[in-house]
């Protein structure tokens, strides 16, 4: 991981504890013999990012391999997905072949199941506007972001009902394909432009993202208050 800070993972912590319990140390005795400030520690061992060199140095104190406590491109996913909660204003919507075109309609409920080769639009009920990130998991654990991207240019949003793809991209609606499984949206609505330098542009195809993507994202949100994180899930059937 290439990224300026590292958050460690749920097992990681544990050991860390158990590390600390043999050396009889609490966490601000441990803060003071390595000489960081109590707030280092605090969001070390509650799974908050911390500058690299502080998490490879409170690993080294507790003869821990950092490498092996880090969190993984899962780990950061379901760590940013714990900062959030589930939606029912989002999700996808079965498009015809009627509604290939542009044509919409409020849809009555979302579906939780859809067969490979079906097409889909993603739906979701903005209550206040704002700019929004949409990230996939798809069934084998790639992880995209497609808001912003060629399929979402316009990623500043008013309040009410918003479309993806959104009109004028390359496709009226996202073909089904891949294998069987639940795949996962996480949303980010923020009400200040996101100042990450590695997003899509409006031309750009969905980036697939890294661990050093989602540690960003999550430094991010930790870092702006008025962040809110929606995520919903439904299954891939063949």
């Amino acid at each position: 991981m290439a990224g300026r800070s590292l958050v460690a993972s749920v097992a990681g912590i544990k050991r860390a504890k158990q590390a600390l319990s043999r050396r009889s140390l609490t966490q601000k005795a441990l803060s003071q013999e390595i000489g960081f400030a109590w707030a280092t520690v605090n969001n070390f061992f509650n799974r908050k990012p911390i500058y690299r060199t502080n998490f490879e140095e409170i690993c080294k104190f507790l003869h821990i391999d950092w490498q092996d406590i880090v969190a993984s491109s899962e780990g950061l996913w379901l760590q940013l997905q714990s900062l959030g909660s589930p939606s029912q204003k989002m999700g996808l919507v079965l498009v015809t072949e009627e509604t290939l075109g542009w044509s919409w309609q409020i849809p009555s409920h979302y579906e939780k199941s859809v067969h490979i080769g079906s097409h889909i639009r993603f739906e979701m009920a903005l209550e206040t506007p704002g700019y929004l990130l949409l990230l996939q998991k798809d069934t084998l654990g790639k992880l995209s972001c497609f808001c912003p991207s060629c399929f979402a240019p316009k990623p500043k949003l008013d309040t009410g009902h918003t479309i993806l793809p959104q009109e004028g991209s390359p496709l009226t609606s996202f073909p089904i394909e891949g294998a069987p499984g639940t795949e996962e949206i996480l949303a980010i609505i923020t009400q200040e432009e996101p100042n990450l330098s590695w997003l899509p542009q409006g031309n750009d195809a969905p980036l697939e993202l890294t661990e050093s993507h989602l540690m960003q994202l999550l430094e991010f949100v930790y870092e702006k208050e008025n962040c809110r994180i929606l995520y919903t899930e439904y299954n891939i059937i063949a």
